[in-house]
């Protein structure tokens, strides 16, 4: 699972995924039988899909934000 930073800057993120991907394919090289890249939440992932995720965490987008209460 990859996380991009919390940020609004779109282009961060896109190269942050696009990194994120790259170490993947290479990691796939290794290993072809890794098949998956998680990456991209529910405020990021269509640019994930984008970037090639094949799965995305949209938790928040079903549930809505966590309440946190001490």
């Amino acid at each position: 699972m990859g996380m991009a930073s919390f940020t609004d800057n779109t282009a961060q993120i896109k190269e942050e995924f696009e990194t994120l991907k790259s170490t993947f394919e290479s990691l796939k090289n290794i290993n072809p039988k890794l098949t998956e890249i998680s990456m991209g939440m529910s405020g990021d992932y269509p640019l994930a899909i984008d970037c090639g995720s094949t799965m995305v965490r949209i938790g928040s987008s079903i549930f809505g934000a966590r309440n946190y209460s001490i």
